[in-house]
């Protein structure tokens, strides 16, 4: 199937309108439970809200790729950012075939008309530069977007921005890793991935998540959480700048600092 006939699921929150509605899983994002909390003392039942967690079973060509633990739902953009992240597609063009099925087992069956890898070749990151201040801004739209979160506490964000501030796509998941994948595979879709410039990170900034970054040509990462030491000499030797634990009015720069002026 040709790239017009993919298409990411929704608006930057992942649950607006899509053309694909075989893509969308029909299991609920969250559950309701009844829990017991303990206040001032003592125990007592409170209703509550958990994030599901549920397997996606990721077929590339008739064999099996991966099981992705997943939030339901936005499946075609994670899916797309997976095998994008993976050097299995360059472009939504390699995807020949895409196929969902929820009865039972969550499916995802994927037709790709190119060999088992590809090697891609990204310029390097281009040399913007952006006011610290800015990411202050990004990070109050960020956390206003994060609607999973606040209803469960334990689901992972991540969004793209352009340089001028828009958010260009954005992913929520109970994995970090899902999450970029979403935000990534739906640029990808959209043919948008080109205007991205930082992409924010609720998650710790690990070695796996910097390597999504220069994959996908994105000049700067930063998040909430602070950056491991591989991560830090990845981005030092790989021209990204890494930047962490943004709190109000702070936030720590790993590497590559000269893209803030």
């Amino acid at each position: 199937m040709g790239a017009t006939h993919l298409r990411a699921l929704g608006g930057p929150d992942g649950r607006g309108k899509g053309e694909r509605r075989a893509a969308a899983s029909p299991m609920q994002v969250v559950s309701p439970v009844t829990i017991q909390r303990y206040s001032d003392g003592k125990l007592s039942f409170k209703d509550d809200q958990i994030a599901e967690e549920a397997d996606l079973h990721l077929s590339v060509n008739g064999q099996q790729e991966a099981v992705l633990a997943r939030t339901p739902g936005d499946d075609l953009n994670l899916v797309a950012g997976f095998l994008f992240a993976g050097a299995r597609i360059m472009c939504p063009e390699d995807i020949r075939s895409i196929a969902f099925s929820y009865q039972g087992q969550a499916r995802a069956d994927v037709g790709l008309d190119i060999p088992r890898g590809v090697r891609r070749i990204f310029p390097s990151p281009r040399p913007i530069h952006i006011a610290p201040e800015r990411l202050f801004e990004f990070k109050e739209i960020f956390e206003r977007r994060q609607s999973l979160f606040k209803n469960t506490g334990s689901t992972h964000a991540a969004a793209l921005f352009s340089d001028a501030g828009e958010l260009v796509s954005y992913g929520e998941d109970v994995g970090r890793h899902n999450a970029f994948d979403k935000a990534v595979g739906r640029a990808l879709l959209e043919g948008t991935l080109d205007r991205v410039a930082i992409a924010m990170l609720s998650s710790r900034l690990a070695l796996e998540l910097a390597m999504k970054a220069t994959t996908a040509n994105i000049p700067i990462l930063c998040g909430f959480s602070a950056a491991t030491s591989s991560a830090i000499t990845y981005a030092e030797r790989n021209n990204l700048s890494l930047v962490g634990r943004i709190r109000e009015k702070t936030f720590n720069i790993y590497a590559n600092g000269w893209r803030f002026r």
